[in-house]
C-alpha cells in the first residue's frame, strides 16, 4: 500500500514539477545573500496588457470551440452511425491536423492566407486557423460517444413521432454530454496554451496570451513578473480542468443532461 502511494506521489511531482519551479519563482527573488521570499510583488507588476491577452485567449477559445463542435459534430455523427467505403481513409485525413506539427500548420496557413484568403493577421482568420488545427480534438469525442450509444434510443424516439432535429437535440445530445464536454474542455484548454500557432498566423491583429508570455520569456528570460505571468496562466487552466471535473463532469458522469 505504501509503495502504491509513494509511486503515486513521485508521479504527480515529475508532472507538475515544471509548475511547481516556476511558481517557486514567482514568489522568490535571488540576492547576493540567498532566496529572498517577496509574496504577490511579481503579481502586482503583470501590466494591464497581459489582462487583455487574458480576455482574448478566453473569447478565442470560446468561439474556436464552438466552431469545432458545430463542424465536427455531423462528421462523428456520420461516422458513428453509417458504414461505407474508404471510411477509414476519411476517418484518418479529419484527425490528421492532430499529428501535424504547429510549425508546419503555421506555415502553411500563414502562405494560404496572405496569398489566397487574405486573412493573414485577421480576427477571423485566426479562429479558423486554430479551428482547423484543433478539430480532432473536438471529433474524437463526439466520435467515441456516439459508437458507445445504442442507436435504440433514437428509433424509439422516430417511433414516437420525434422529427429528425428533435431527436438530435432531445434525445442524442443529452446522452453523449461528457463527449461534448469532454471536446469542448480539450479544444478550450488547447487554444488557451497554444503559443505556435497563433504567432504564424495572428500577426498583430490580437494579442494572446501564450503569445504574449512566450514574447516575454524571450526577451525578458523568467524574470519574477514573467513568472507570475506564466503561473496565472498555468493555474487557470488547472481550474478550468477542475471546474470541469467538478461540476460538469458530475453532472454528465451518467450521461444524462438532467
Amino acid at each position: 500500500m505504501l509503495i502504491k502511494y509513494l509511486y503515486i506521489v513521485l508521479v504527480v511531482f515529475f508532472i507538475l514539477s515544471p509548475f511547481i519551479f516556476i511558481l517557486y519563482r514567482s514568489f522568490t527573488y535571488r540576492t547576493y545573500w540567498g532566496i529572498e521570499f517577496v509574496g504577490l510583488k511579481f503579481y502586482s507588476e503583470i501590466p494591464s496588457a497581459y489582462w487583455r491577452a487574458l480576455v482574448n485567449s478566453l473569447i478565442v477559445g470560446l468561439l474556436v470551440s464552438l466552431i469545432d463542435f458545430t463542424i465536427a459534430f455531423p462528421a462523428a455523427f456520420i461516422l458513428a452511425r453509417y458504414e461505407f467505403k474508404y471510411k477509414r481513409i476519411l476517418t484518418a485525413l479529419l484527425v490528421a491536423p492532430m499529428f501535424t506539427p504547429d510549425v508546419v500548420a503555421g506555415v502553411g496557413l500563414a502562405t494560404i492566407y496572405i496569398r489566397y484568403y487574405k486573412l493573414y493577421g485577421s480576427f477571423v482568420g485566426t479562429l479558423l486557423g486554430l479551428a482547423s488545427t484543433s478539430y480532432p480534438m473536438m471529433l474524437l469525442p463526439l466520435f467515441a460517444s456516439l459508437r458507445t450509444l445504442d442507436p435504440i434510443y433514437e428509433d424509439v424516439a422516430r417511433t414516437l413521432g420525434a422529427k429528425p432535429y428533435q431527436v438530435v437535440t432531445r434525445v442524442v445530445l443529452p446522452l453523449i454530454g461528457p463527449g461534448i464536454f469532454s471536446g469542448f474542455v480539450l479544444t478550450f484548454v488547447w487554444c488557451l496554451n497554444n503559443y505556435l500557432l497563433p504567432l504564424f498566423i495572428t500577426g498583430g491583429a490580437i494579442d494572446l496570451l501564450a503569445v504574449k508570455l512566450y514574447s516575454d520569456i524571450r526577451w525578458w528570460g523568467l524574470l519574477g513578473r514573467v513568472a507570475a505571468e506564466a503561473s496565472i496562466l498555468q493555474i487557470f487552466t488547472f481550474i478550468v480542468v477542475l471546474l470541469y471535473l467538478k461540476s460538469i463532469g458530475e453532472r454528465y458522469k451518467g450521461g444524462f443532461a438532467l
